[in-house]
């Protein structure tokens, strides 16, 4: 019988595969693919304040102007994240994640900085 755990390592090249495919599934406006990944990464055993930190990053770096109410959503999400731990917070990162997917595009601000 294989080995049944899901592929995670904290600090290697998994980690960073599953973080980009969280990301580029937020850029590519899939969220269910977004929710996929993320429950995933905390199934894993990812910090689930490291993924609201990188949800807050998303919102500005591919978000931006195109939805001003991206950011702040985000930043409550951490906020409860930070608040109520887990599980309970990781449900207001959940819906701040299918908010990006589903929010239009524009990283201008990041490529202009």
């Amino acid at each position: 019988l294989g080995d049944s755990r899901r592929r995670f390592d904290k600090g290697g090249e998994a980690f960073y595969d599953q973080i980009s495919a969280l990301h580029k599934s937020i850029r590519g406006s899939n969220p269910d693919a977004a929710l996929y990944w993320f429950a995933r990464m905390i199934d894993g055993g990812c910090d689930p304040l490291y993924l609201a930190r990188r949800v807050v990053r998303m919102a500005s770096e591919d978000i931006g102007n195109a939805d001003p109410r991206a950011l702040p959503l985000c930043m409550s999400a951490w906020d409860v994240q930070e608040r109520l731990g887990s599980p309970e917070g990781e449900l207001a990162v959940a819906q701040a994640i299918v908010y990006l997917a589903c929010a239009p595009k524009s990283n201008a601000v990041y490529m202009g900085f």
